[in-house]
């Protein structure tokens, strides 16, 4: 095994730590990745207590071997399949600003919010998990520190539509809304698997209302 082919990561209801491979060649990268989606796709057609490491194998044409080389267990997979879907979040908010070019913070804000929510909505296997008893410390955990090193850039893009907060740290405000949007897309798809649209929209008159209470320019305050 070569240098660096390893990682710490959390798997099993006890969260105990594992090493799981972290591919080198592309090929093999390649096949993580379809282990990945076929996981997922499986994941939303059986449920995640009808998904097996041997399904998975099988599924997507990888022996069960192969499989267990870089996948301890199924929660491991799980746990991979979930924070792949946590690395294109940054990516859909920055979409949304490069769409909207002309627009202010609370409309930008308010577009991010639901694309998250169609995020939450259509990304494959990610919310089944997110919402199951196979949440795992490690998924927790992998989301807390996304949230906490895109703060600042999340500042600096609605700082450059208008944002100016006074009075208040500003990334620990952006944090805060953070939790909030966070907290509203889950209680949203915990009341109703499609997703609870009015809930959506109290979570946005929140986040807005908590940073237009330290907003520089209160101008546009509705």
């Amino acid at each position: 095994m070569q240098a660096g082919e390893l990682e710490t990561d959390h798997a099993g209801a006890d969260d105990a730590a594992v090493l799981r491979r972290i591919p080198v060649q592309a090929r093999s990268r390649q096949r993580v990745e379809r282990v990945l989606d076929t996981a997922a796709q499986l994941v939303d057609d059986l449920g995640p207590d009808g998904v097996t490491t041997a399904s998975i194998a099988a599924a997507a044409s990888v022996s069960i071997g192969w499989l267990y080389d870089f996948f301890p267990n199924r929660e491991s997979v799980f746990d991979a399949v979930v924070e792949r879907s946590f690395e294109k979040v940054t990516p859909i908010a920055e979409a949304v600003h490069a769409s909207m070019p002309n627009a202010d913070w609370r409309e930008t804000l308010e577009a991010v919010v639901w694309a998250l929510f169609d995020f939450y909505r259509d990304e494959p296997g990610f919310r089944v998990l997110w919402f199951s008893r196979f949440q795992s410390a490690a998924m927790v955990a992998r989301n807390r520190q996304l949230d906490l090193a895109g703060v600042g850039r999340t500042y600096e893009r609605m700082h450059r539509r208008g944002l100016d907060l006074v009075g208040v740290d500003p990334e620990h405000a952006v944090h805060l809304v953070i939790g909030i949007i966070d907290k509203g897309l889950d209680l949203a798809f915990l009341l109703d698997p499609e997703g609870d649209r009015d809930l959506i929209d109290q979570t946005i008159v929140a986040a807005v209302a908590y940073l237009e209470r330290y907003a520089a320019d209160q101008s546009r305050v509705r």
